[in-house]
């Protein structure tokens, strides 16, 4: 995500307004194909999004031919999209959450240590994303379908690179983690549906 930024940037630095349009559009997952704007596959309308960004909308016409008069912009414009984020409402579901931030430089170490004690524990996940970058945090967060074995936490806290565990869980915790912080969210929503249901 930096990288395609950085390239974006690259191309749009002698025109601040479209640069600002084009970042928004960005970080926002909406596409532009053609002269026209997508949040998937739902069209987007020009005016309700120059309201929203606060331009008229002559210059936000101005910036989708920008885009599709330069390959390299409009084939990343082009291939923009917004991915489920379930992270908010996993503690409802009853889901754990762990957000490991590791130093940059110890990705991919890091990665591959973490998913073989997830596999040593035999911990289902229900998701996970992670962030690799020279620029900012680099993390990988897991959204488990439940509770996971505590032990876990322990060993992965003597994994080099690592700086902070954040637990986000629907239930009390007794962890013995250097690196860890838990957060409790007692509103877990109560539903008849089994997990087998769900899988």
């Amino acid at each position: 995500m930096i990288f395609m930024l950085l390239v974006l940037n690259e191309y749009l630095k002698e025109y601040p307004v479209k640069k600002k349009i084009v970042q928004a559009l960005y970080n926002n997952g909406i596409s532009v194909k053609g002269d026209k704007l997508f949040l998937n596959n739902v069209e987007v309308s020009i005016s309700s999004l120059a309201n929203a960004l606060n331009v008229n909308r002559r210059t936000l016409y101005e910036t989708i031919k920008f885009i599709n008069k330069n390959d390299v912009v409009r084939t990343i414009m082009e291939n923009i999209s917004v991915i489920p984020d379930i992270s908010k409402i996993s503690l409802l579901m009853g889901y754990e959450i762990v957000t490991i931030y590791i130093n940059i430089g110890s990705f991919p170490k890091v990665l591959w240590e973490v998913m073989c004690l997830i596999k040593k524990y035999s911990s289902y996940i229900k998701e996970m994303y992670s962030m690799n970058s020279d620029l900012e945090s680099n993390f990988i967060r897991i959204i488990f379908y439940s509770e996971i074995d505590k032990n876990i936490f322990r060993e992965i806290d003597e994994i080099p690179g690592i700086n902070r565990i954040v637990i986000n869980s629907p239930v009390k915790l007794n962890i013995i983690c250097n690196k860890c912080e838990i957060k409790i969210c007692p509103h877990k929503i109560s539903s008849e549906l089994s997990k087998t249901d769900i899988l």
